[in-house]
């Protein structure tokens, strides 16, 4: 289909310019101009565009640190300093931490990151989670980590919490349940995983299996920002 190609396009884009900025030897300026390439990547899913910044989030009093990418609703007041924004907790949609080579210690960190995040004072928690161009993690790793186990026979990864009548007891263990999503677009490794609520207050994650694998995070950042230009304006 054409709008495949599209997709596809815009996911052989991002991972060629991650090989391409690796000629930068200045970490810090090699970490923005791939979060800069994602923002305007992320912003060719809907028109109008959603409205992407840099910064952080507050409660006026603390904040959460320094955040790559944050998806904010429609009419934010945001506090601009340069290039980096302050943004109300309640202003915010969703909030990415890109990672070029993203270590089972940068998920640790993303985890303690989700925690700040969540105990900031609001009324809503936006989305937080984890896109990496390439990861230091086997992908049996990646799903074990998340609560699938591997099925051996049929090649496929299963999370056991989805068998009826299988006890609690037995669901595998999930290590970044404060993550919301995470995504890999390492070749071999592509992987798009979201949290769901498989019970009240029980959350598993799903794993889409669309190709190209943009096409989820489009429709998640499509559909944040659509249902948000759809509530009243404040």
């Amino acid at each position: 289909m054409k709008f495949e190609e599209f997709d596809q396009y815009s996911e052989d884009m991002l991972m060629a310019q991650y090989d391409v900025s690796n000629i930068i030897t200045h970490e810090l300026m090699k970490g923005e101009v791939r979060e800069d390439f994602l923002i305007t990547t992320l912003e060719s899913c809907s028109e109008p565009k959603p409205y992407f910044v840099k910064g952080t989030l507050s409660d006026g009093v603390d904040d959460a640190g320094q955040l790559d990418i944050i998806l904010c609703r429609p009419y934010s007041h945001i506090r601009r300093l340069g290039t980096q924004c302050f943004v109300s907790k309640d202003d915010s949609l969703c909030v990415i931490e890109v990672k070029g080579n993203c270590t089972g210690k940068d998920l640790k960190k993303a985890m303690l990151k989700a925690v700040t995040i969540r105990n900031i004072q609001g009324q809503s928690t936006p989305l937080y989670g984890v896109v990496c161009y390439k990861v230091a993690l086997e992908l049996q790793t990646i799903m074990n980590r998340f609560g699938f186990t591997f099925d051996g026979v049929n090649y496929t990864y299963f999370d056991n919490a989805t068998i009826p009548n299988e006890i609690e007891t037995d669901w595998r263990a999930i290590e970044y349940l404060d993550l919301d999503f995470f995504v890999s677009l390492e070749e071999g490794k592509k992987v798009f995983l979201r949290k769901y609520e498989i019970s009240p207050g029980k959350y598993r994650f799903i794993r889409s299996v669309q190709s190209p694998l943009i096409k989820d995070l489009f429709s998640m950042m499509r559909s944040l920002w659509i249902t948000a230009n759809q509530q009243p304006v404040p």
